[in-house]
């Protein structure tokens, strides 16, 4: 298969994807579908050492500590 063919394919799903996600309202929902990428990506081992975007969203409950606003 043609390169140029696989990477706009490959091009055509990540703007699918970053589509959907922008839609997303629920800060919970959208926490959940970023965590779950990037799951994925580990288990395929392809992650990167650091994201081709820099993502800033509030720390989970569970990256919280006591006492540590939210």
């Amino acid at each position: 298969m043609n390169d140029d063919v696989v990477g706009d394919a490959r091009g055509r799903e990540e703007l699918r994807l970053i589509r959907a996600f922008l839609r997303l309202r629920d800060p919970g929902r959208r926490r959940r579908i970023l965590e779950l990428a990037e799951q994925l990506a580990e288990e395929a081992g392809s992650v990167a050492t650091e994201p081709a975007v820099p993502a800033h969203h509030p720390p989970s409950r569970m990256e919280t500590s006591p006492g540590q606003a939210e």
